[in-house]
């Protein structure tokens, strides 16, 4: 959520389109190979409120900076950056007294990006506003807030390379893990209680039918029951020696869980169906951070099952799924870290980019362009070659703002942003838990091949703060921290299954290398749609109950 100007869920759009207009900066800068848009012409800068980028109706007398009226009882503040007024806003229209006595100056380092497409008569695209080395007069003084709005050459784009865990995970084996040769010795796979579950709604061609447990027999009563315990109680339930060797039937034990399921419409991964599931839609090689299925979408899954449909090596090819809830908790405790990012998350919100080009262009333009350079394509993200039905669904049902560029490289790119919450209630824990990480930027591609040869800018994802400010790279690499110190370690052999709660839960793994002869194959079931609500705002400070021991309530 973004202080003072209201961008929250459906009432976003209404509240924010004016200052959404003079402070957002054009998607341009992050087009990649698009058609560069024209320098804007050097200027003088004009004094401007040092958060919102409004003019200012009037210059202070020392640069750009705060008259200090030492004697007035009751300072005003600028209605959309907080911050406090010596002259009148050009946005918000508030005004202080004349009478000053002492001054505090704030120096605006001008800088406007070559490629930033500037439309206001205000030189506002990339100002830092820095403290100049004159104190405040007085204690009471509410510094400017600042945004930082850096070139691409000024951020730094060093990896940062997930750790997984702490060596211990974070939630024991015991309270998640069903070994189900102990539980049904008599029975030499699940299969033996699998019965015909009709049509497949996924596949939704009249003809494949579906598997599903039968729950009728007392075996299949005991398995759902004992997965419903795990995952009601610590968000994760893992199914092991099942005896399973098909997608088929390893999904019928997901959807003991989840009875309903979705097509990966909008989603960002390249995925490819693999016999009624869905692949993992990554390279081996490539490591994966920790996230949230979905989360730049306005509607993701409330849970998602994985199901291993072949490791032939099962110290390799490990999957980590973060206990979320105490990896909020680390992330909101004030002696974490030192950038303060969990509480600038909870103010500023987020906002995604994310850049789909046309693959028309490569089909039209074979070697024109390396492949391997390409994420995915807007056509397979949104399941449609029509454009303006992919716009639709982007913007009707998955709350998706979308600009259309050409690019000689990549073709029409189709440019999203989403612009939310950073944290979402749970109505497990009762309170809000974050429900963002560093997977969502341009980071997410320092492993994996061809995408990874790009300038950082132009990769296809970008991860802000909800008022665009960008992340510093300390910033992220707290937020990555606090995941990899709430890891849980999940290894895979044939026939595994795992379902895992979309916000009590956020999974990644490393990268993998297989020798000859080895093989790793994983595959996802997208759960039931789960339509975001944002924050609860008396939701912060709410303790979450887990049961551990299936019974003995522990306050965390």
């Amino acid at each position: 959520m973004i202080r003072g100007v209201g961008i929250i869920n459906t009432a976003r759009r209404a509240v924010a389109t004016e200052a959404v207009a003079r402070t957002r900066p054009t998607l341009a800068p992050f087009l990649g190979g698009a058609t560069p848009v024209a320098a804007a012409p050097a200027r003088v800068a004009e004094p401007i409120c040092a958060f919102s980028g409004a003019k200012l109706a009037r210059a202070p007398s020392v640069g750009v900076g705060a008259k200090q009226p030492s004697a007035n009882p009751n300072p005003k503040f600028c209605g959309f950056s907080g911050a406090r007024l010596f002259s009148t806003c050009g946005f918000s229209g508030q005004s202080l007294p004349d009478e000053t006595e002492s001054v505090t100056a704030i120096e605006l380092k001008s800088f406007v990006p070559e490629f930033t497409e500037i439309t206001e008569s205000v030189d506002y695209a990339g100002s830092i506003a820095v403290e100049s080395s004159k104190e405040f007069g007085s204690a009471d003084v509410k510094e400017a807030q600042t945004r930082w709005l850096p070139h691409p050459s000024e951020e730094d784009p060093t990896p940062i390379l997930p750790r997984w865990w702490t060596g211990e995970n974070a939630i024991a084996e015991s309270e998640f893990v069903i070994d189900a040769k102990k539980i049904f010795p008599h029975l030499n796979s699940l299969s033996e209680i699998c019965v015909d579950g009709g049509l497949d709604e996924i596949a939704n061609d009249g003809v494949t039918r579906a598997l599903k447990i039968d729950t009728n027999t007392r075996e299949g009563e005991v398995l759902q029951q004992l997965m419903k315990e795990a995952y009601n109680d610590v968000g994760i339930v893992a199914v092991r020696n099942t005896g399973l060797t098909c997608a088929k039937e390893m999904k019928a034990v997901v959807k003991c869980l989840t009875e309903t399921e979705i097509l990966y419409e909008g989603g960002a991964n390249p995925r490819e169906a693999l016999s009624n599931v869905y692949d993992t839609g990554a390279p081996l090689g490539a490591h994966i951070h920790y996230h949230h299925e979905m989360a730049y979408l306005e509607e993701t899954v409330a849970n998602l099952g994985f199901v291993c449909l072949e490791n032939t090596n099962p110290e390799k090819g490990h999957t980590f799924m973060a206990d979320n809830v105490k990896a909020t908790d680390l992330l909101l405790n004030p002696s974490f870290g030192s950038t303060g990012v969990g509480q600038k998350l909870k103010e500023k919100g987020l906002c995604y980019v994310r850049k789909l080009p046309d693959r028309q262009h490569f089909l039209d333009n074979p070697g024109s362009t390396d492949p391997s350079m390409v994420y995915n394509f807007w056509q397979t993200s949104f399941l449609t070659e029509d454009p303006d039905e992919a716009a639709e669904i982007a913007r009707t049902t998955k709350g998706l703002e979308v600009e259309w560029v050409d690019s000689p490289t990549f073709g029409r790119y189709m440019i999203t942003k989403h612009y939310t919450d950073a944290f979402e209630y749970c109505p497990y824990t009762d309170r809000n838990l974050l429900f963002a990480s560093i997977a969502d930027d341009y980071m997410w591609f320092d492993a994996w091949d061809g995408v990874k040869s790009l300038p950082h800018e132009e990769r296809p994802l970008k991860l802000n703060y909800g008022d665009n400010e960008v992340m510093t790279r300390a910033e992220k690499q707290e937020l990555a921290d606090v995941y990899d110190a709430a890891g849980v370690r999940l290894p895979w052999a044939k026939g595994d299954i795992a379902v895992a709660c979309n916000i009590r839960t956020a999974h990644g793994r490393p990268s993998i290398h297989l020798e000859e002869g080895e093989e790793r194959q994983l595959g996802v079931v997208l759960g039931p749609v789960m339509r975001k609500q944002g924050v609860r705002v008396n939701k912060w400070d709410s303790p979450a109950v887990r049961n551990y021991g299936r019974g003995d309530a522990v306050w965390l």
